[in-house]
């Protein structure tokens, strides 16, 4: 009886067993995003999976594009990423008991191509997380968008 009311009272994330859990790669980008409930219109799957055969195709290259990016998270408080044109690192901070996140990225990534650009300006407007060791979301302040991580590579 007494366990499932320690169990409600603990409202903090473990913020170790998210982020610093090993290599989270990118599944999409949400839009017209529902925080709460965890879920939204995923951007590049929506393109993947259009009637018109030009902007599928765009969507599936997109996809295969942006599976390759990644976040590594360390528990010292660094990070390392790699994305299409190069890696970049930086370091995070996050608080479990509010779900927010900061990341600092050191240098200038190379930003050359526009998914890439997408997920650094993506990465810096980040200002909440949920999430566990399985999948990760990263939203900016209004939690109308979201960018998902699954720890396994997408295909």
């Amino acid at each position: 009886m007494i366990l499932p009311f320690l169990w409600s009272c603990n409202n903090e994330d473990d913020v170790e067993e998210i982020f610093a859990s090993g290599t989270w790669y990118v599944v999409d980008y949400f839009t017209k995003a529902n925080w709460d409930k965890r879920n939204g219109t995923p951007k590049y799957n929506a393109m993947a999976n259009n009637s018109d055969k030009t902007v599928a195709a765009e969507g599936r290259r997109a996809l295969q594009t942006i599976h390759n990016f990644s976040l590594t998270f360390k528990a010292d408080g660094n990070f390392t990423g790699d994305m299409q044109g190069g890696s970049f690192e930086g370091t995070w901070q996050a608080d479990g008991k509010d779900r927010t996140v900061h990341f600092t990225i050191k240098g200038n990534p190379n930003t050359s191509n526009s998914y890439s650009k997408e997920f650094i300006e993506t990465l810096n407007n980040v200002v909440f997380y949920q999430g566990d060791n399985n999948v990760l979301m990263l939203g900016p302040e209004d939690k109308r968008s979201y960018i998902q991580f699954a720890h396994k590579k997408q295909e």
